[in-house]
């Protein structure tokens, strides 16, 4: 990325600068793992779907002290590994488009170009039960995110006027854990849950701070832990391949406020 330098009449007369900050970052969309809890039917299973399609309603201001930019369109992607009968091992990649994104708050700083990436790893684990075809899936996942953000800094108690416009990606990392309890009933699964994972964000403004002049990640961190219900359904199209539909409702409002979310998948069982 690149870092714009504009520099005033004069330095500084004091060694260190005081002044204004302002940020935004392009953070991954908010989103539930595009698995039915059910436990797996093959040695491995490949998962190519997206965990947000669009968003049907605009992402709202929920913070305006956080600013962020979010991709209306994120696809998510998987390798899970069956361990014993019901647990797995799961291999998760993340792309949020930054094509499709939203600014919740149209006087935000645009971020401007750039995708938002994640990689990382999830374990769960289905739970039997003594009810035939009820299965409670659990899961736990890592993520490691590259999140494209803008930072503005302006120093105040200069002669002349001192500004940096920082471009650059941050790398914040989050937590998911997960249960969704489902039912099988021959091709048919419907399950739901709940799912909670940090919603990587940034403070919008900083006054009166020191100002270094310096890659600090754009202050971009993991941000508080969004919940999200979920329900859905996954269908067997072929003994190797499978479709799954879900609709999520985030109800925190940290960063932002969002309508219903669209996940859809396709499974394929692999080793059979």
């Amino acid at each position: 990325m690149f870092t714009l330098r504009v520099i005033g009449l004069v330095v500084p007369l004091v060694a260190g600068c005081i002044g204004n900050v302002q940020r935004s970052a392009r953070v991954p969309h908010a989103a539930v793992p595009l698995n039915s809890g059910q436990p797996l039917g093959a040695p491995a299973e490949a998962s190519a779907g997206l965990s947000n399609v669009t968003d049907v309603i605009k992402p709202r201001v929920g913070d305006p002290s956080q600013a962020v930019e979010i991709p209306a369109t994120q696809m998510r992607n998987e390798l899970r590994l069956r361990i014993r009968d019901r647990a797995q091992l799961g291999f998760i990649y993340e792309h949020g488009f930054g094509a499709t994104s939203q600014k919740p708050d149209e006087t935000q700083a645009p971020v401007g170009d750039g995708d938002v990436m994640g990689a990382g790893m999830s374990f769960g684990y289905s739970i039997e039960t003594s009810t035939p075809g009820l299965s409670i899936g659990t899961t736990v996942e890592l993520m490691q995110w590259s999140v494209p953000y803008v930072e503005y800094e302006t120093c105040t108690n200069c002669l002349g006027n001192i500004m940096v416009i920082d471009h650059d990606r941050a790398t914040p990392m989050t937590l998911g854990v997960g249960v969704s309890p489902s039912f099988r009933r021959g091709t048919v699964t419907v399950f739901g849950g709940a799912f909670a994972r940090n919603h990587p964000t940034t403070q919008r403004k900083s006054h009166n701070v020191g100002v270094i002049f310096d890659e600090d990640d754009g202050d971009v961190k993991p941000g508080t832990f969004n919940v999200l219900l979920h329900v859905g359904v996954e269908v067997e199209l072929q003994r190797w391949l499978s479709a799954l539909l879900l609709i999520n409702q985030d109800l925190m409002a940290a960063p932002v406020q969002y309508g219903p979310g669209i996940g859809i998948a396709l499974n394929a069982r692999l080793g059979l």
